[in-house]
């Protein structure tokens, strides 16, 4: 509520107003659905990241009560097809649903060299990771991991000897971390949204050689010619691709220049902003 009474003044001067993520939008919804100036008379537009897979796991009336909240939104914009046809069985109008692809800042992750590269590592703290598998994999095996995330994430367990843990760095040191990577590995379970895409795109950027979880919204960003799929919860499947990357330097080379040019060439800040700038311009809301 704080942002939306604070943001006022500036959307009596605007063509529309912009929530980027589901809780920014809640209360200039509610407003809007009551009539409420100046937010009853913009076009309201929603960037939404976890709304698809929270009404997953939602009942009924749960998600009826969720629709009804954001009925005052005229488009949501997610971030991966697949959370289309959920949002629609759960009551969202499918004229009102976009699919946008996120976005990276290739100004900060250029693509590093590859002779500087050593090591596997795992960086996130997104609520869908997974990384007891990956522990799993790693567990009394020839591989060593190097963990970027808080203890948070590892569910109090004791780490395996071959994991190196670092906690969470500053912004400076990650850049660091993903531009002299051998592998990234990123686990993850079964989410509707593209969990992981963040570090998955930026470390792409920099020319790492990708593993990643199997799952529908990655598989809109990555295919098997830039990154390396694996199972949900397999454990095998994850030892089997880190070691075998390990060993051949060549895949991780190709596969680290493939991710950088798809990533390069598709999935930038500047990209992501001109498919939503596409999607508000194409429906008459936006003017200059």
């Amino acid at each position: 509520m704080d942002k939306t009474l604070r943001s006022f003044r500036k959307a009596w001067n605007s063509d529309l107003v912009l929530a980027f993520l589901e809780k920014e939008a809640l209360s200039a919804s509610w407003a809007k659905r009551r009539g409420i100036l100046p937010y009853a008379g913009r076009p309201l537009v929603m960037i939404a990241c976890w709304l698809a897979d929270e009404l997953q796991r939602m009942s009924p009336a749960q998600r009826t009560a969720v629709v009804t909240s954001y009925s005052g939104v005229d488009l949501i914009l997610v971030l991966s097809r697949n959370q289309v046809e959920i949002l629609v069985e759960a009551g969202f109008d499918a004229a009102r649903i976009e699919a946008v692809s996120f976005g990276y800042n290739p100004d900060q992750f250029p693509v590093a060299a590859f002779e500087d590269r050593h090591g596997i590592v795992s960086v996130g703290a997104d609520r869908g990771r997974d990384f007891s598998t990956l522990l799993q994999a790693v567990e009394g095996s020839n591989l060593q991991l190097h963990l970027y995330t808080d203890e948070g994430h590892l569910n109090g367990g004791e780490l395996p000897a071959e994991v190196v843990f670092h906690g969470r760095v500053p912004f400076g040191r990650y850049q660091e971390v993903l531009a002299t990577a051998s592998i990234v590995a990123i686990p993850t379970h079964v989410m509707a949204y593209p969990s992981g895409q963040t570090v998955a795109l930026e470390a792409a950027g920099t020319g790492a050689c990708l593993v990643l979880t199997d799952t529908p919204a990655m598989r809109e960003y990555f295919d098997d010619e830039s990154a390396v799929f694996v199972s949900p919860g397999d454990t095998n499947g994850w030892r089997r691709a880190l070691t075998e990357l390990t060993s051949d330097a060549e895949k991780r080379r190709r596969l680290g220049e493939n991710a950088a040019a798809l990533v390069g060439a598709h999935f930038t800040y500047t990209d992501m902003w001109s498919q939503v700038d596409e999607a508000i311009r194409r429906r008459g809301w936006a003017g200059q």
